[in-house]
């Protein structure tokens, strides 16, 4: 093996991967699924909703009480100021779950998949080097991962501002602390997820055995949505550099 690093070798790699999983039911399935469920459906239901949404507003009032100052000010109508917090504030950690998630699956099936169908073989013996080999697997899911947060998040954008169109209020997106979301944050939770993939791979036998253990990441991010709301801190765009930054050094660190 030479020292060189062969770029070629890495997107041949990835792009292999990529042609594997548009053919995948079982990974493809959930790389669409999920994000719709997440992300897309929460906002249509505070169209539909019997009820109103200001039944929500005294749930809300520890973070209405920590909004910075420099937002503009929120209505009077407890109903917009529902709709509002959650939209913009309330469901930012979730968004959060959609490149973890896409990222654990298609990296399950990359590493582990390749494993149990018995091809992960041909590609060890293949002339490229332990690095080009690594850093071809993990490329693909995390391509997927980002593109179909990218996606998510301008298909959010547009049905959220639509939203609140029908709630009487001015669009919110794109905005600061969602583009920090989306470009910084989104990218590095992908990198924890997929270095969690390559540390399980070593351990299980089967792509069901990956994925379900990929899950632990998603535990932090579920008590962000719980202490977001119930009042310890705020997904302001100080605390989404900080969370991303910790992140890309845990992705480095995990790799």
């Amino acid at each position: 093996m030479t020292g060189s690093f062969n770029r070629s070798a890495v997107l041949a790699i990835a792009g292999r991967d990529l042609r594997v999983v548009r053919r995948s039911r079982a990974v493809l399935l959930p790389s669409v699924i999920v994000p719709v469920l997440l992300l897309l459906v929460p906002p249509l239901v505070l169209l539909t909703a019997v009820d109103p949404p200001s039944a929500l507003s005294d749930e809300l009032q520890l973070l209405l009480a920590r909004l910075p100052p420099d937002i503009p000010a929120l209505p009077d109508d407890p109903a917009q100021q529902a709709v509002l917090l959650l939209l913009v504030y309330v469901f930012a950690p979730l968004f959060l779950l959609v490149p973890i998630l896409v990222a654990s699956v298609t990296a399950a099936d990359s590493v582990v998949g390749e494993r149990e169908r018995g091809t992960l073989d041909a590609l060890l013996h293949s002339p490229t080097t332990d690095r080009e080999l690594f850093v071809g697997k993990l490329l693909a899911p995390w391509l997927i991962a980002t593109v179909v947060t990218l996606v998510c998040a301008a298909c959010y954008g547009v049905i959220a501002n639509g939203v609140l169109g029908a709630y009487g209020l001015p669009a919110a997106f794109p905005n600061r602390e969602w583009v920090v979301l989306v470009g910084f944050v989104a990218p590095g939770a992908a990198g924890v997820s997929l270095g969690v993939i390559v540390v399980i791979s070593s351990r299980v036998k089967t792509f069901q055995e990956a994925s379900q253990m990929s899950g632990i990441v998603v535990v932090p991010l579920v008590g962000m949505v719980v202490a977001q709301v119930a009042g310890p801190f705020l997904f302001d765009t100080a605390l989404l550099i900080a969370l991303g930054v910790l992140l890309w050094l845990r992705t480095l660190l995990l790799m």
